[in-house]
C-alpha cells in the first residue's frame, strides 16, 4: 500500500460549512505502521442541525473531555502529519471527501491559516470510485452510498462507532481496500485477454 494516503472522516454540527463546524476529525493511514489519530474541536458557539445534534450524543463525553481550540487542532494535525509523513503532502481519502475537505478548510481558517500544512489539495473519493464501478455494472447503485457500500462489501461498523469520525474512517479504509481489489481484478482480467 502506498504510504502517503490517509483516510479522513469528520463529524460536524451540520452539513453547511458556512454555518456549521467540524467537531471531530480522524486520520486513519492506509499504512499499518502509522498510528491513527482523532481530534475533537471546541467552539464558544455551535449551530446544530437535528441529525448532528442527536448523533453528537455518541461522542459528547469524549468531546467534552478532549476538545481543543481550532488553532490547537490545526497545530496537532500538522504535528501529526510532519511526524509520520515528513517531506510529503498526504493525499486524503474519504467517502464524499469534498464534504470533509470543506470543513477542514474552514477549520484551517478558524485556526488562522490558509491551509493545513502537509495535507495535499488532491484527494481520492470512494463514492466516485464506486460510481465508476456502478457504471461498469459491477456494483449496484445503492452501494455507492457509505451505508450501502458497507452493507454490500460486508463491512461491519458497530452502531456506537457509526457516524463517529474514527469509526467511519476505519470502515472507509476497509472499503477503499476492497474497491482497490475490484479494480485490480478488472485490470488483471483485461490484461489476461
Amino acid at each position: 500500500m502506498i504510504n502517503d494516503l490517509v483516510v479522513i472522516d469528520t463529524e460536524t454540527s451540520g452539513i453547511d460549512p458556512f454555518e456549521n463546524d467540524l467537531l471531530s476529525i480522524a486520520f486513519v493511514p492506509t499504512s499499518p505502521q502509522i498510528p491513527s489519530i482523532e481530534i475533537h474541536v471546541k467552539y464558544s458557539k455551535i449551530v446544530w442541525n437535528k441529525f448532528a445534534k442527536e448523533n453528537f450524543k455518541k461522542f459528547e463525553s469524549t468531546w467534552t473531555n478532549e476538545s481543543i481550540s481550532p488553532a490547537d487542532a490545526c497545530n496537532e494535525i500538522e504535528k501529526y502529519l510532519s511526524r509520520y509523513y515528513p517531506s510529503k503532502n498526504v493525499i486524503p481519502i474519504g467517502h464524499n471527501i469534498s464534504f470533509d475537505l470543506s470543513f477542514i478548510r474552514k477549520l484551517a481558517h478558524r485556526g488562522k491559516r490558509d491551509h493545513i500544512e502537509g495535507l495535499s489539495h488532491r484527494s481520492i473519493d470512494t463514492h466516485t470510485l464506486l460510481y465508476i464501478l456502478h457504471m461498469e455494472n459491477l456494483v449496484p447503485k445503492w452501494a455507492t452510498t457509505s451505508t450501502g457500500a458497507f452493507e454490500y462489501f460486508n463491512i461491519s461498523v458497530d452502531n456506537a462507532a457509526r457516524h463517529t469520525a474514527k469509526g467511519d474512517a476505519l470502515a472507509t479504509k476497509v472499503l477503499f481496500q476492497k474497491i482497490l481489489q475490484m479494480f485490480h481484478q478488472i485490470t488483471h482480467k483485461d490484461n489476461s485477454l
